[in-house]
């Protein structure tokens, strides 16, 4: 196999010598500094775009707070000539930076696009070295058990490791230098990419000398904040409104052009097709992302001087969404939630974006007891180190013991499960855990403060806001929603007056018992594989077992969806994770 990896320095002229779709990797570095000029991008973009081949992979490397523009350029509505199909934004957890004024920088950020073939519309066919490259199995440092909980599913484990996601966080913090791409990076890129007669290439762009769009914005909002004070006597809080987000707010901003909230938390439709009982989650990119932009500036609006922006979505509109605030409101981070849901793709989509502005004129709250500092009942404390695992009865007795390091809140939150239990989740799509919101309320709002959510959903928002003792206002424009928040409200006011705890009720769910469940039918299959060495057919399962083809039929949409857990039995144990 021929390997060979290239470095060049400079802007689209560096790749001058490099022949037409001669690379089946680059790795672009770009300068933490918002908003190369114009020209300089395009060109080393153009130039990307002719030396990968079709199929071949443009990786685009740096700070959070760049990597937004880069992004939009190469896939936006003015992307570089249709030429590349969004994958991933895989957050790095990289960067051993100290601490600043807000959460400890360790995110860097890796996007990953797949060079399309000129004048095709269709995905090409593509490899990734997943099967190989993996992260090895971890163990909790107090339980000694494995830190990823499989919930009953240790039988699918692979014994090479945990399949890689979009969320690095086993490579070695490192003090950056530079804002080129750091060897470890490479090689993991490598690794992944590798293929006969293999050609990489890493550019490493120059320092921007100008910024190509600047904060016009900026400057009218600052102006409007030190003019304007926050009156909000006439607006009722502690309400859940049935209304359309954007017309909501366009009224509200009329009423008080100076802003009202000291946080606003959206979690808008993802535009996946989702089932919402009266929102249509399946409009056209544009039109989603115009639709995005219209909330999103009623909501820079209605934050007072100094307020706090949290927005969560998928990485893929989140780059857009960032372009559009970088240009009305003051970065703070990109925050990589990891929470894996759904295990499917090449990489497993773990990563949420959650990016976090403040707006200017004010002093940003942050309520944050760093490391060392002591105990405080209104900040958020700094969370427990990962070298633990999460299962309850391992976090109490471990903290009985004395046994609870603790590690600095950093842009990339690993201590917060999605929602996993049928008994925690209301009639919506898209719960979000109130363990999320419990931790973006108190960080970034007062005791006492106003909270806003034009997307209630399930209600989470308004529960937390509650429950913490902050004023709130949520809106939404499904009727049904906006009873399920107010009949859970009640429900809490009521189980507080009773029993003392703000706390929604919920009755405990039971499943009838079947007579084969998922775990029988996949260890069954494991143990007749490794009796076959190798996978075995319909007819051989029929023989060896009828009654397990049948639970097949019934749990699964289709035979092989089952059949292919065993290839976990015939997985070689004796190799390293690369």
């Amino acid at each position: 196999m021929t390997v060979r990896w290239d470095e060049r320095c400079g802007g689209s002229a560096a790749l001058a010598d490099v022949p037409e779709a001669g690379c089946d990797v680059v790795v672009l570095s770009v300068a933490d500094r918002p908003g190369s000029p114009a020209g300089e991008a395009e060109a080393l973009l153009a130039e990307c775009a002719r030396v990968v081949r079709a199929g071949g992979w443009l990786f685009v490397y740096g700070s959070p707070r760049v990597l937004p523009d880069w992004g939009v350029r190469l896939v936006g509505p003015d992307g570089v000539a249709g030429a590349w199909i969004f994958k991933y934004w895989i957050a790095l957890e990289l960067n051993a930076a100290p601490r600043g004024d807000f959460l400890q920088p360790a995110h860097q950020g890796l996007l990953m696009f797949l060079r399309k073939a000129a004048g095709s519309t269709r995905q090409p066919r593509f490899r990734l070295n997943t099967d190989t490259v993996r992260v090895p199995h971890q163990f909790c440092a107090a339980c000694g058990k494995h830190l990823k909980d499989w919930g009953g599913k240790k039988h699918l484990m692979h014994p090479l490791g945990t399949a890689l996601s979009d969320v690095w966080r086993d490579l070695p913090r490192l003090e950056l230098r530079s804002h080129a791409a750091p060897a470890v990076v490479l090689e993991r890129i490598r690794a992944l990419t590798l293929q006969e007669n293999w050609h990489g290439l890493h550019v490493i762009s120059p320092v921007a000398r100008g910024v190509s769009r600047p904060m016009e914005v900026d400057g009218r909002l600052r102006a409007e904040a030190v003019e304007s004070t926050v009156a909000a006597g006439d607006l009722e809080f502690d309400q859940v409104i049935e209304a359309d987000c954007v017309e909501y707010l366009e009224r509200l901003n009329r009423m008080h052009p100076g802003g009202v909230f000291d946080l606003v938390f959206a979690d808008p439709p993802y535009n996946l097709a989702k089932s919402y009982d009266a929102y249509a989650d399946a409009r056209a990119e544009r039109e989603y992302l115009e639709w995005c932009e219209r909330w999103l500036d009623g909501a820079v609006r209605a934050l007072r001087p100094g307020g706090s922006l949290f927005v969560l979505n998928l990485p893929k509109w989140a780059l857009h969404h960032a372009v559009f605030l970088n240009a009305r409101i003051e970065f703070r981070h990109w925050i990589a939630w990891d929470a894996l849901s759904d295990p499917r793709g090449k990489l497993m989509p773990a990563h949420y974006a959650l990016l976090y502005y403040t707006k200017p004129g004010g002093a940003p709250v942050f309520n944050y007891s760093p490391l060392g500092a002591p105990p405080d009942p209104e900040c958020v404390p700094p969370p427990d180190a990962p070298k633990y695992c999460l299962r309850p009865a391992c976090v109490r007795q471990r903290k009985r013991l004395g046994d609870d390091a603790k590690v600095e809140l950093s842009d990339i939150w690993f201590d917060v499960h999605r929602i996993r239990h049928k008994r925690d989740r209301d009639a919506h799509p898209c719960q979000l855990p109130e363990k999320l919101l419990e931790r973006i309320v108190r960080l970034a709002s007062p005791p006492g403060g106003r909270v806003f959510d034009p997307f209630c959903g399930a209600g989470t928002t308004a529960i937390v806001a509650a429950r913490l003792g902050r004023r709130f206002i949520v809106v939404d424009s499904d009727a049904n929603y906006v009873r399920i928040t107010r009949a859970k409200l009640a429900a809490m006011r009521q189980h507080s007056d009773l029993f003392g705890v703000a706390a929604v009720p919920r009755e405990r769910t039971r499943r009838p018992p079947r007579a084969f469940r998922k775990k029988d039918v996949e260890t069954r299959l494991q143990a007749l594989a490794r009796q076959l060495g190798r996978v075995p057919t319909e007819a051989e399962i029929q023989e060896a077992d009828p009654a397990l083809l049948e639970a097949i039929d019934r749990l699964y949409p289709y035979r092989s969806a089952a059949l292919k857990r065993c290839r976990l039995a015939l997985a070689p144990a004796g190799q390293t994770a690369g």
